[in-house]
């Protein structure tokens, strides 16, 4: 097939290809019809500016989560939740008092009226003791603020003996999110290769210092 004369200087000469694209030169230049640079614009914008999902906001199922950490890979950043809890045990009654409301005694701009309070009766743990959310990440840390007056036993809380603050609302809403369970898990054993937790919802009474 004969060559395609070039356009003269100034003029635009059309062609007709396959699937009904028009393709105009001008100029020598190619491009594609204001039409198709249109379509391409629209499809390019949907794709950046296109909503994250909800899942990706809040983070990869549990599941997902322990198979990247079992994996090893270094941008899961979580721990599976067996590393940090051996043995995960219930509530039956006076182990020990976990609360999320403010005592009396504790000014609300204390930083510890942000979370949550834990007194021990049967068991207590060495301090500062670790709680973590049911994906193995930690949730926080209470430390010890001296004994109760009633029974003589340890008092814990967010920002007191080297624990930093922490803010109860927040925990329970993150305790929800990203394939999580509503629970956290309080350490109260750490031993080499020995750990074991209590399973415990964020808000609320779970057990009894008397």
């Amino acid at each position: 097939m004969a060559n395609e004369p070039d356009a003269p200087q100034g003029s635009t000469l059309t062609r007709r290809y396959p699937l009904n694209v028009n393709v105009v030169k001008t100029k020598g230049v190619t491009m594609l019809t204001k039409a198709a640079r249109i379509c391409s614009v629209l499809v390019l914008a949907a794709i950046a500016f296109a909503p994250v999902s909800s899942q990706a906001q809040d983070g990869l199922s549990t599941r997902s989560l322990q198979r990247m950490s079992r994996a090893g890979d270094p941008t899961a950043g979580v721990a599976n939740l067996s590393n940090v809890c051996g043995t995960i045990r219930q509530v039956t009654g006076r182990e020990f008092l976990w609360k999320s409301e403010i005592s009396n005694h504790i000014n609300p701009g204390d930083p510890r009226a942000t979370g949550p309070t834990f007194i021990c009766n049967q068991i207590c743990p060495k301090f500062p003791m670790a709680f973590y959310y049911s994906d193995g990440t930690l949730a926080g840390l209470v430390g010890y603020y001296g004994a109760w007056n009633v029974t003589g036993k340890a008092r814990a809380y967010c920002a007191a003996g080297g624990a930093p603050q922490c803010f109860i609302n927040q925990i329970y809403r993150t305790s929800r999110r990203g394939g999580r369970d509503g629970f956290v898990y309080l350490q109260t054993r750490k031993t080499a290769g020995n750990t074991a937790c209590y399973k415990v919802r964020p808000l609320g009474r779970t057990g009894n210092a008397l």
